[in-house]
């Protein structure tokens, strides 16, 4: 196995687990302490940009196909979960797709861990 294809799987593992706790600091802002809010914000800029250095990962570790691509669209997710925040938050019907980008972040972090 290829040094690329190692920190892919790294990264995947990672990555799930940045989603993880990122849910964790939601649920506690919105059931606990709202501070927690500023939490949540901050530990999204650690691991925002993971799922574009697995996607460019995939071409040093040779892995093509659905696998290369799952990790595009979680870098998109992540892009989309920005925009809902940051650009889109007075539009309620935007803003609220959030969390369901959320769960398909998680989805998609699971398959990508998983296969890698």
């Amino acid at each position: 196995m290829n040094i690329g294809r190692i920190a892919y799987r790294i990264l995947a593992w990672a990555f799930l687990g940045c989603i993880v706790i990122q849910v964790f600091l939601a649920g506690m802002a919105t059931f606990g302490d709202p501070s927690k809010w500023q939490a949540h914000a901050w530990f999204v800029k650690i691991f925002a940009m993971v799922p574009l250095a697995m996607f460019l990962l995939t071409f040093i570790g040779g892995i093509k196909g659905r696998d290369r691509f799952l990790s595009l669209a979680l870098f998109l997710l992540v892009v989309m979960q920005f925009l809902t925040v940051q650009v889109f938050s007075s539009v309620f019907v935007i803003a609220a797709l959030h969390p369901l980008i959320a769960m398909l972040l998680f989805w998609g972090s699971i398959a990508a861990a998983r296969k890698a």
